[in-house]
């Protein structure tokens, strides 16, 4: 049995993570049984000191890449087999896009961003006692500031972190354009990875420059609901 280690249901999502979210959906759409063990506390025993990780057996693998790489070759490939070598470099390459490039967007909207950043604390830590509530916050959004300056993405200002965002969508929704999918017609890994970007950058549902901006992509709306309908039922 497949076992998922995981943050733990939240903004209305499986886990608040595109990693973790990704490996999710991965094992969902690639019909893989597996059970979900969420919480804080098991990064203790993730391997590189992040989630998501999975054991498999006792076979440990962590970080989204290399689970999927691992679950590929350890069960087969039901979602990319059939696709030509364009086709998987076309993949790679948005792929890589959302996990070094709009995913740090997607942390910046998050945590920096004045008009989402009442509602991520009041979700994450809103249920701590007082101080830690005030405490905990203050720490952890220090800890993403830093993060945002070292990777480069925090030294631009608010607006050049939006353009860098908008150039990522527009290349997602003019790829994608009336297509159900991205590589054709049934859904591939890169459509697993574009959902849980996407559906992380949505929320929370506040008026805020990045999730105004998501919204405004008809068909990346559209392939959003068409998947969280058809895995998640919502």
């Amino acid at each position: 049995m497949i076992t998922l280690y995981h943050f733990g249901p939240n903004f209305g999502l499986p886990d608040p993570s595109p990693f973790c979210l990704k490996v999710d959906l991965y094992l969902r759409a690639a019909e893989l049984e597996f059970e979900s063990r969420a919480g804080l506390q098991h990064m203790r025993r993730a391997p590189k000191g992040k989630l998501p990780f999975i054991d498999d057996g006792g076979t440990i693998v962590p970080d989204s890449a290399f689970i999927i790489a691992y679950l590929k070759k350890r069960y087969g490939d039901p979602l990319d087999h059939g696709l030509g070598a364009e086709q998987l470099a076309v993949a790679h390459a948005f792929t890589r896009m959302l996990d070094e490039n709009f995913y740090w967007c997607v942390v910046y909207a998050r945590w920096i961003e004045p008009a989402a950043w009442p509602v991520v604390s009041r979700t994450f830590f809103g249920g701590m006692p007082f101080p830690l509530n005030r405490i905990v916050p203050f720490f952890a959004r220090r800890n993403a500031r830093g993060q945002l300056h070292a990777q480069g993405l925090g030294r631009h200002s608010a607006e050049e972190i939006l353009a860098i965002a908008k150039r990522d969508l527009d290349a997602l929704s003019g790829y994608l354009g009336s297509r159900e999918y991205f590589l054709g017609e049934r859904l591939t890994t890169l459509d697993v990875v574009a959902y849980a970007f996407l559906a992380e950058a949505l929320v929370p549902d506040v008026d805020a420059p990045l999730q105004k901006l998501v919204k405004s992509y008809d068909n990346l709306l559209r392939f959003v609901e068409r998947i969280r309908a058809r895995y998640y039922g919502k």
